[in-house]
């Protein structure tokens, strides 16, 4: 690099400063590798933890899975592996991008059909859901014999159980789809679609699903302990996606905390951009706040209750099902209050050019 010193000693400044142009690139093509790399390594997490995810269920099923299921073990563990594929694709798509900064429209249209089959194992689950509300209360599949539940107590469990799975489902399926999309249209050429207004009606959704989740764990905490009495419960209560259910009264907190973050993000996704950065860092904080409280509440201190190791297979599982919906939000939020709604040029800012401008930290 030449100095202005230099260029003031030859006496002719105009024509070296012509002469010795760098080409740096724009700020706007700065932001667009800086998304292309975010959306990259978010599309890494999300692939490990959906691949990590189901290792203990392929474990757990690769012995014998058609023995006395009536074929739907054997139908969980294809979708096991189906999830475990699907994860790994969006691993290696998502690596490429964040660390050898290297992809093209083809490998992320593979790890979008890759994505589309995550419906398998959603189906599958939502099969099992049916069936366990179908059982006789004898059979204790959401709630231990012991408790002699009625057949509107394993309905009522087994309904909600049955729409939280679906918050949480769409929710990780949604944010897996989300990422992946993303790249899809920069490596098109068309990042200007994902401007704050999409990431608002986006941040409705999942705010959505967020409040649904928690609103089916309040109601599963809360007849638990009206049915059955404060915890800890001698045998647990089984509502699937929520975890095991040995203190109701957690369940119960877990749940308000989950409908309270989704409808301030929510609310927050009617109203126009905020410039607060205070403002948006506090519902960030809480987002992250509430997930560690699902991880801890819903997830560690109710699985650590139990005895033995019989459950300790599940708690790292449902921590990866919870993530996608419990971090959306926060990031969509983020998105649309720091993106502008209107996105021409934002990717295309002039370069900065000559010597002067870099000495004097000018940016075009």
């Amino acid at each position: 690099m030449i100095s202005s010193n230099m260029k003031v000693a030859n006496g002719n400044d105009d024509t070296i400063t012509e002469k010795y142009v760098v080409n740096l690139p724009s700020a706007g093509e700065e932001r667009l590798k800086a998304d292309y790399r975010m959306y990259g390594g978010l599309l890494l997490i999300l692939g490990l933890c959906a691949s990590y995810g189901v290792l203990a269920d392929i474990v757990s099923l690769a012995g014998d899975p058609t023995v006395n299921s009536g074929g739907y073990l054997l139908a969980a563990f294809i979708s096991a592996i189906v999830q475990f594929f699907l994860g790994i694709v969006c691993m290696v798509v998502g690596y490429m991008a964040v660390v050898m900064d290297i992809g093209n429209a083809t490998l992320t249209s593979i790890a979008i059909g890759a994505i589309q089959m995550a419906w398998l194992p959603f189906m599958v689950s939502c099969a099992g859901f049916v069936m366990g509300i179908m059982f006789t209360p004898e059979s204790g599949f959401f709630i231990p014999s012991q408790y002699l539940p009625t057949t509107t107590d394993v309905r009522f469990i087994g309904s909600m159980s049955f729409f939280a799975y679906i918050a949480y489902a769409i929710g990780y399926i949604g944010s897996l789809g989300f990422m992946a999309f993303s790249m899809h249209a920069i490596q098109k050429g068309k990042p200007e679609h994902r401007s704050g207004l999409y990431f608002r009606g986006r941040a409705r959704t999942y705010n959505a699903l967020y409040m649904i989740a928690g609103f089916t764990q309040l109601c599963i905490g809360s007849y638990v302990l009206n049915k059955f009495g404060q915890g800890p419960l001698q045998q647990p209560v089984t509502p699937g996606v929520s975890g095991i259910i040995y203190f109701p009264e957690i369940s119960i907190t877990v749940g308000v905390l989950q409908l309270y973050t989704g409808a301030i993000g929510f609310a927050r996704s009617l109203h126009k951009s905020s410039n607060d950065k205070n403002r948006n860092i506090l519902f960030q904080i809480l987002c992250l706040f509430t997930y560690l409280c699902m991880i801890c509440m819903q997830d560690l201190s109710q699985f650590a209750y139990a005895p033995g190791d019989e459950w300790a297979s599940t708690a790292p599982s449902l921590a990866c099902v919870y993530f996608g919906l419990a971090f959306m939000p926060a990031f969509l939020d983020w998105k649309m209050n720091t993106v502008p709604d209107n996105l021409e040029g934002y990717y295309e800012s002039e370069v900065v050019d000559n010597v002067d401008d870099m000495e004097n930290g000018e940016h075009k």
